[in-house]
């Protein structure tokens, strides 16, 4: 029997799509053949998001709705990870940019590593080119500054198994750097982690302010390589 799989996915204003995209994925994951749960954590949503995540959980017990007061992705992440029923975690966006067969190939390469990094790059991934272009300089600045080889650190295609990305709760950031806190952290304690080609179709306008997400994502980085790398607190990744 195929062990269990939680999806968690943190919402922030998505009254829009959230109860179709939400009853679409709970549709793949039946086929998969594993038992499954949907978290949906709302981080500071002033729409009717809240309300309509609960209406998804009173119609489907598997659909699991957590509400939070503040913003942060990181910590609408670290409340799923925390509540989760699985040890098998996939995190998506709500808009499924990415395509979905990403969870049962990273379901797969969980049983042998420890965190699955789902790669744009790699893959086809139609968006923007001057996001493309913004992602592709903080890869670099990553790979400088940390010896990461990722080349992915969005939240969406991120796969975990839980027991790994739990021990780091306390040290990842509340925004959306802690994707790169936890692959730093896994791979310094010498857990592995692999990039799989992922096929990502993104073209709603990002409900972050860019500008100052870049700032704030290079700001976290170099916050990342000060307190544990560039003092020699941690060793360099290993994988």
């Amino acid at each position: 029997m195929n062990s269990g799989v939680t999806v968690v996915i943190p919402v922030f204003n998505e009254a829009d799509i959230v109860e179709t995209n939400t009853r679409q994925l709970v549709s793949y994951l039946s086929g998969l053949n594993r038992s499954f749960e949907v978290i949906l954590v709302s981080n500071g949503s002033t729409d009717r998001t809240d309300e309509l995540c609960a209406g998804l959980n009173r119609a489907d017990p598997r659909v699991r709705f957590f509400s939070l007061p503040e913003k942060g992705v990181g910590r609408a992440f670290a409340l799923g990870v925390a509540q989760a029923l699985y040890d098998r975690l996939v995190s998506v966006d709500m808009d499924l940019s990415i395509d979905l067969d990403f969870i049962p190939r990273a379901l797969d390469l969980l049983d042998k590593t420890n965190v699955v990094v789902g790669s744009k790059k790699m893959g086809v991934q139609h968006r923007p080119l001057w996001r493309r272009a913004g992602s592709t300089v903080f890869i670099l600045a990553a790979r400088l500054l940390l010896g990461l080889k990722f080349d992915d650190y969005s939240i969406a295609a991120k796969a975990y198994r839980r027991e790994t990305a739990i021990q780091y709760l306390d040290r990842i950031d509340y925004g959306t750097s802690y994707v790169m806190d936890i692959i730093y952290h896994a791979l310094t304690d010498g857990f592995f982690a692999i990039q799989i080609p992922v096929w990502c179709l993104d073209r709603r306008p990002s409900k972050f302010n860019l500008p100052r997400e870049a700032l704030y994502r290079f700001r976290n980085l170099f916050r990342l390589w000060w307190r544990y790398h560039a003092r020699g607190q941690r060793q360099a990744p290993r994988g």
